[in-house]
């Protein structure tokens, strides 16, 4: 001890002094005259048995620090560790019959918790000081028989003493087995695996005394602490508390990670009371809400609640236990959801604010998503495996029995999604692949409740308690803005679904979401993009599709190009609606101006394509890089749903689903493009050799307006196939030189490589006959 000299008496001090005094080691006894002078180590033990008013648990702690690693006799090691179990400070007082009127309680669970971090940060110093000191297998075997004696004398009462001990000790074996057994197995090797063994079973026996109702929380909390530490991922759970109940692991788990007030996550309110311009504020969130016990390790809890989670049996109770909590954390989210969009963190930027507070504050976030992503993962792994612990063999019964109750399983998660996505977006629209297997797998079992999950989705966004569609408030919510997004995500697999379950919904969600596109009223780059794609998988999708709303939505695409899309978006966007349109044509009436739908689309295109003007650049926006991919080599349509995107080379083939839609032009002429069913050879070609230009990608305006019609030939009708080329021929023609150049090489491109046996024969005629194109300069010849 640092001031040992200074607490001591004129005797005692007369006793350090006297040179002649021989060292020994200390001995208990009444003669004075025979008693050598106190050694530091015999302060420490009589301070862990007979503590001041003054003494703490942190003060405990730092003596045993400061001498266990280098205690050089066995005696003197047994003796500190059972004064240490023996502490009053540490532990409480003896709760004895006859002492139980004066018996103090043990402290509070964050103060004992440190016996874990100590013992960790001890045994670590061991490893690596342990000569000439103790040698390490005594080290470790002094101790083992200590506990064991210690759990055996009183178990009802000692086992959650020796739980934290045993924890600190396992958390340094990975470092045990670098030092020691990797340098020397045949030394180590066995004689650790043996310890281990044996502080294993000390551990679960200890469990089955300490995780009971008789217990205070605080040993409860302590003990659950010391197993969430103590178990591995892959192990299985029921061997450290197979006389346990599960229901009671869940419910301690929950307080502790969601319920608690003093414990649990909700300390993240803390970070709503502190100055960002605080020069202490990292310390104050560290330790108010960083460096509490929960938060620290809050993987290790989540992994010990899905394990939980995932191996329940199968029957009400548990489905009742897991619905129950689901709908806890699901209020848990939304609290925080709330509280967080009233704070200052409820911004667009901040996520990337160098605010020691903000950097925090997005840290615990993400750290409780990854978490909870967990949990979840558990409820849903215990679907997917059918918990073999249960039935060996499912029938249909019991399948539709699971189906069921993971039915309304998913329904209570999508929530908690839902207001947990702004954490989400902070990371990255990509997420991750635990979060993507949580919320695909939940969107796949609600959609197979239909009407629940259409309930469900537009509860979440109708709701003005959770979003106000206006525009000024949602353009400038990060928070409002990123439960919108996650709706549109759930609109979006809803479109997807082939044919789509309920027009007159998909109807709805056209009317909700088209609004949402327009960049006249909104001027979020994310949420206009994500309303697009949303709105592709409708007309996509939709039987139902509307011609006025088709021309209505084009419009819109050809305002928003080239500032906010781009020209691949505008080109993908127009054939998605064109083939609908195209593919699918409505008969009008013998007086009509137009034959069908169809004509009177294709012409309204060209109406669009006629008045651009020759030779505008595409220009990248200033305001939008995200949108505009005019200058990748791989543009995209970001998706609404949590994957970074769609690419465009994969867009249309997402849109089409399998291909095959019923009454396709192409389905219908029993055709494959030729360079898939028909051998080449036998058909005349389009030459190879004709020199067109080199690039792909449309440098103007009337070039990408253009190419987005030329995109649609493989659907033109048969009856009317040459008649509505000839019109593209003529926007082409009236393009300048190299607009027309390129065009020119995209619409060959187009016949030579996507066209059936019918379309491919009137093409080649029409090519090499009525136009005559060869290797002449065919723009100096046609202009």
């Amino acid at each position: 001890m640092s001031n040992l000299y200074s607490k001591l008496g004129p005797q005692g001090r007369a006793l350090l002094n006297n040179p002649q005094q021989p060292s020994s080691p200390y001995t208990y006894t009444n003669d004075a005259n025979n008693q050598p002078p106190p050694q530091d180590l015999d302060f420490v033990i009589d301070e862990l048995r007979n503590p001041k008013p003054t003494t703490t648990v942190n003060k405990v702690l730092g003596y045993l620090y400061n001498y266990v690693p280098y205690i050089k006799h066995e005696r003197n090691l047994g003796l500190v560790v059972a004064s240490f179990l023996n502490s009053p400070v540490c532990f409480g007082s003896s709760t004895t019959p006859s002492s139980a009127a004066t018996a103090a309680p043990p402290p509070p669970f964050e103060e004992i918790y440190m016996i874990i971090e100590v013992f960790k940060l001890i045994t670590d110093k061991k490893l690596e000081v342990s000569q000439p000191t103790l040698p390490i297998k005594e080290f470790y075997t002094v101790i083992r028989k200590e506990l064991e004696n210690f759990v055996w004398y009183n178990p009802q009462a000692n086992s959650w003493k020796v739980l934290p001990i045993i924890c600190g000790m396992m958390l340094s074996n990975s470092l045990r087995d670098e030092l020691y057994v990797d340098a020397n197995y045949f030394q180590y090797r066995w004689f650790f695996d043996e310890w281990d063994d044996k502080m294993k079973s000390l551990f679960v026996r200890c469990l089955e005394y300490s995780l009971s109702s008789s217990q205070s929380e605080d040993i409860v909390f302590l003990s659950v602490t010391s197993l969430a530490l103590v178990y591995q991922k892959d192990e299985d759970v029921n061997k450290y508390t197979k006389r346990i109940s599960d229901g009671l692991m869940v419910g301690v788990l929950m307080n502790m990670i969601f319920m608690s007030p003093k414990v649990s996550t909700l300390s993240y309110q803390h970070f709503f009371k502190l100055n960002p311009q605080d020069v202490n504020v990292n310390n104050d969130a560290n330790k108010r809400i960083l460096q509490k016990p929960v938060i620290k390790h809050l993987n290790k809890f989540s992994f010990l609640l899905a394990a939980y989670f995932s191996q329940l049996r199968y029957n009400k109770q548990n489905e009742d236990l897991i619905l129950a909590n689901l709908t806890k954390m699901a209020d848990f989210n939304k609290l925080l959801n709330h509280i967080c969009a009233s704070s200052i963190f409820n911004t667009f930027t901040s996520a990337k604010e160098n605010n020691p507070l903000f950097q925090s504050f997005w840290y615990f976030m993400k750290n409780l998503l990854f978490s909870e992503v967990i949990i979840f993962q558990g409820v849903f792994t215990r679907f997917l495996t059918g918990n073999k612990s249960n039935f060996i063999w499912f029938n249909n019964r019991d399948l539709i029995i699971m189906q069921r109750a993971y039915r309304q399983i998913a329904l209570t998660t999508i929530p908690s999604l839902y207001y947990l996505n702004f954490i989400l977006l902070s990371i990255g629209q990509g997420g991750f692949d635990n979060y993507n297997f949580v919320y695909y797998l939940s969107v796949e079992l609600a959609l197979s409740t239909a009407s629940h999950f259409e309930q469900l989705a537009l509860r979440l966004f109708s709701d003005y308690n959770e979003i106000n569609l206006y525009p000024d408030v949602l353009d400038h919510n990060y928070i409002m803005q990123s439960k919108v997004l996650f709706v549109l995500g759930l609109w979006e697999n809803c479109l997807q679904q082939k044919p789509i379950q309920n027009e007159a919904y998909a109807s709805s969600i056209y009317t909700n979401v088209r609004d949402l596109a327009n960049d006249s009223k909104y001027t979020s780059n994310d949420l206009i993009e994500a309303s697009h794609s949303v709105l592709l998988f409708y007309f996509a999708n939709s039987n139902k599709v509307d011609l006025k709303d088709c021309i209505e939505y084009v419009n819109l695409l050809v305002s928003q190009f080239p500032h906010r899309l781009s020209a691949t978006q505008l080109c993908i966007a127009i054939e998605t609606i064109g083939k609908k349109i195209l593919s699918h044509p409505k008969p009008y009436r013998d007086n009509s101006i137009y034959n069908n739908s169809a004509e009177e689309f294709f012409h309204f295109l060209v109406n669009l394509c006629g008045p651009i003007h020759r030779g505008v650049p595409i220009k990248p926006s200033t305001t939008n890089t995200s949108l505009l991919n005019n200058n990748s080599d791989n543009p995209s349509f970001t998706s609404a749903q949590p994957i970074s995107e769609i690419e465009a080379h994969a867009t249309l083939n997402t849109l089409e689903q399998d291909k095959k839609m019923d009454g396709d032009i192409i389905h219908e002429n029993k055709a494959k493009k030729p360079k898939d069913k028909v051998v080449r050879d036998l058909l005349p070609r389009f030459k190879r050799e004709y020199k067109f230009e080199n690039r792909l990608a449309p440098e103007t305006v009337r070039e990408a307006a253009v190419l987005a019609l030329i995109n649609l030939v493989p659907y033109f009708p048969l009856s009317v196939f040459v008649a509505w080329v000839e019109r593209i021929w003529d926007l082409i023609v009236k393009s300048n030189v190299s607009e027309a150049n390129y065009l020119t090489g995209m619409l060959w491109k187009v016949m030579s490589d996507s066209l059936d046996l019918n379309r491919v024969e009137l093409a080649m005629r029409w090519w090499y006959e009525t136009k005559r194109l060869s290797e002449r300069n065919y723009v100096d010849a046609k202009m």
